[in-house]
């Protein structure tokens, strides 16, 4: 999580920029959909879900909040190496993750 709580513990989601979920096939139905649902209805401004793929790969799905409806919106799906810009530079080398 990337927050700006005013302390050590853990952060309320609403005071979360970036909640970013690894699937497990225990956890796959709640990190695709109720766990989402809640951060977006917390306001919580982006959304990554990393996923491991049917063909050996790691997929980096990124969702965007639309303000008005509280609902995730599709931000890209990164495979690889990605550098992104929002809602912070970074550069991850997802196979490196295998």
């Amino acid at each position: 999580m990337v927050h700006d709580s005013p302390d050590r513990a853990a952060p309320a989601p609403e005071h979360c920029l970036l909640v970013a979920e690894v699937v497990s096939r225990d956890s796959l139905a709640a990190d695709r959909t109720s766990k989402p649902a809640h951060y977006a209805a917390t306001g919580v401004p982006h959304f990554w879900r990393i996923e491991g793929l049917d063909r050996g790969e790691i997929a980096l799905f990124r969702y965007r909040l639309d303000p008005t409806t509280r609902v995730y919106a599709s931000a890209g799906v990164d495979t690889g190496k990605v550098s992104l810009h929002d809602p912070f530079p970074v550069t991850i080398d997802l196979a490196a993750l295998l």
